[in-house]
């Protein structure tokens, strides 16, 4: 029988992986706003409070999406544990079942990626 725990680790892997890399990405945009934010001040010289005070709460609210980014994922990463857990112990508990619910969406998917290559 297929070795759940290591395709649950292995999914579970993919998704951390995902997300860590959707962090990254946001620390990228979260660096040019802030860049743009300083080139902006530069550009206009006359009011340089005014963008301080944008480039400052620029930077409070990307740090408050970051954090909550990061509780998100936390979250995300528990959750998808339980749900895998679950999923594991049904099937561990029902393999036969499991096998012909797999079976049915191998067909179903099967026959949808046929219909759309035909189309």
């Amino acid at each position: 029988m297929a070795n759940w725990g290591g395709k649950r680790r292995d999914a579970m892997g993919t998704l951390t992986d995902e997300f860590d890399r959707f962090q990254g990405d946001f620390e990228t945009l979260r660096t040019k706003l802030v860049r743009l934010a300083g080139d902006t001040m530069k550009e206009f010289n006359d009011s340089p409070e005014k963008l301080a005070e944008l480039k400052h709460a620029i930077d409070l609210r990307l740090s408050t999406i970051e954090d909550e980014m990061t509780d998100l994922g936390k979250q995300l990463r528990v959750k998808g544990g339980k749900a895998a857990d679950r999923v594991e112990k049904k099937v561990h508990e029902q393999p036969f079942a499991a096998l012909a619910i797999a079976a049915g969406v191998g067909f179903v998917a099967a026959h949808l990626l046929r219909r759309r290559k035909s189309s």
